[in-house]
């Protein structure tokens, strides 16, 4: 009786651990600057976070029982960073390739969540700088490329980091083969419209064998009564959400031409489009507003053309944000497989210093890639009910010498260390010693 009794405390005591363990933390920011992005900052403001949601948000919140309370006193608290386009997860880690780009002009199935390691070292890189979700991409140098999933960094397991699973399809519209179909701009166009075609073919061939095979009562894998069979393609049903307008596609451009062209696909088969230019937008400013097609700013950083102001790019945001286009900034500009996600508010404050409002620079890097990735209503803004996403920062974000102070994921504190600090703390130490020596 006695070692049933301690049996049954052990497996309690268990039970209670493993409860804690998984409990959500309370977290109560006190004092800082509250900048919610959707509406007014608030002044000496408290943002309480509970169950991994952002709880309240307002002045002199009082701290619930065994509350975790962060003092930000002279700080800024924003929502945390979302960055477009990036191979966070997927390429650079120890031990593995680079798992951003398959061979093939088509493979618009390829999902790069097969590829996902949490261990990743740009994790941790990127989000001590506050960026706390990304678009990680499979692909971008083929012309039809892979899908995209939306991550939280924060998790231990793949399935933990992720936000949205099917974000958006990889296009790039100048994804010329070498010495092979297709090679130039119209062999581009022509091989996107025929996949779009049969895509729309396949969708509709899906769609009445499964209502002949319900009509008929029977099994769709049984075959009896239903329409003909056909081949399965998973090139081709990754293709169906896109040519239905439920998924965006991104389209890759670089110049005046790609842009056109993108934008004419766009309209010819009512896509649900998103641009990623580093050039050439000018020309469609109106158009683009007028559509409602938002764009994924890359060229920032980008050198200017020979004939072309050397300060056009640094005035490009603000000209976009002038005539209503929705945008944000790519992360840089160098490339999905670049590992300088954290970058990410150089190219925003060098469009400040050259005519763009803080407000929009801010929107750029939160809100406005949350809703073109369709995940505003999680995260991109400091709001009631939103996952905790949250960065307390020294300073403004576009502010350069700013810090990150605090960054939470999913309403947990997340070490602020990173592959980065830890080679600074090895070898500051060693170089303090070498100088310690030669005294």
């Amino acid at each position: 009786m006695r070692r049933a009794a301690i049996v049954g405390s052990f497996v309690l005591g268990l039970l209670l651990a493993v409860t804690a363990a998984g409990a959500a933390e309370v977290i109560l920011i006190k004092n800082g600057t509250i900048v919610p992005v959707t509406g007014p900052a608030i002044q000496g403001g408290s943002l309480l976070i509970e169950d991994g949601k952002i709880a309240r948000i307002g002045k002199n919140i009082a701290a619930p029982a065994g509350a975790t309370i962060i003092d930000a006193s002279g700080k800024y608290v924003y929502p945390g960073l979302v960055a477009v386009m990036t191979s966070v997860g997927v390429t650079g880690y120890p031990g593995a390739g680079n798992d951003t780009d398959e061979v093939g002009v088509s493979t618009p199935h390829m999902d790069p969540y097969d590829a996902i390691n949490p261990e990743d070292d740009c994790i941790e890189v990127t989000r001590v700088g506050g960026v706390t979700t990304v678009q990680t991409i499979s692909g971008s140098r083929s012309v039809l490329n892979g899908k995209s999933v939306v991550l939280h960094l924060g998790g231990d397991l793949a399935e933990d980091l992720v936000c949205k699973r099917y974000a958006a399809q990889i296009i790039n519209v100048a994804a010329r083969e070498q010495d092979k179909y297709p090679s130039t701009i119209p062999g581009v166009i022509a091989l996107l419209r025929d996949k779009f075609g049969q895509a729309k073919e396949y969708a509709e061939k899906q769609s009445k064998q499964k209502k002949t095979a319900g009509d008929n009562g029977q099994d769709e894998k049984e075959g009896k009564g239903a329409a003909a069979p056909f081949k399965r393609s998973l090139e081709l049903e990754a293709l169906i959400p896109v040519v239905t307008g439920k998924v965006p596609v991104f389209f890759i451009t670089y110049d005046e031409l790609t842009v056109r062209k993108a934008i004419e696909l766009i309209k010819e088969y009512n896509l649900k489009g998103v641009i990623q230019a580093r050039a050439g937008v000018f020309k469609y400013l109106g158009r683009l507003a007028q559509e409602k097609i938002p764009v994924i700013w890359a060229g920032t950083t980008a050198l200017p053309q020979r004939w072309e102001a050397y300060d056009k790019n640094f005035h490009t945001a603000a000209v976009l944000a002038a005539h209503g286009v929705m945008f944000a900034f790519d992360p840089g500009g160098w490339g999905p497989g670049n590992r300088n996600v954290r970058n990410l508010p150089v190219p925003a404050a060098i469009s400040v210093a050259h005519g763009l409002s803080e407000e929009e620079a801010i929107k750029a890097m939160t809100i406005n890639p949350a809703r073109i990735l369709g995940i505003d209503g999680m995260v991109g803004s400091l709001e009631v009910g939103k996952v905790a996403n949250v960065v307390v920062w020294t300073g403004s974000p576009i502010q350069l010498r700013s810090r990150v102070d605090t960054v939470i994921i999913k309403g947990e504190l997340v070490p602020m260390t990173s592959l980065q600090t830890r080679l600074y703390d090895k070898y500051s130490k060693l170089v303090k010693e070498r100088i310690k020596q030669k005294k």
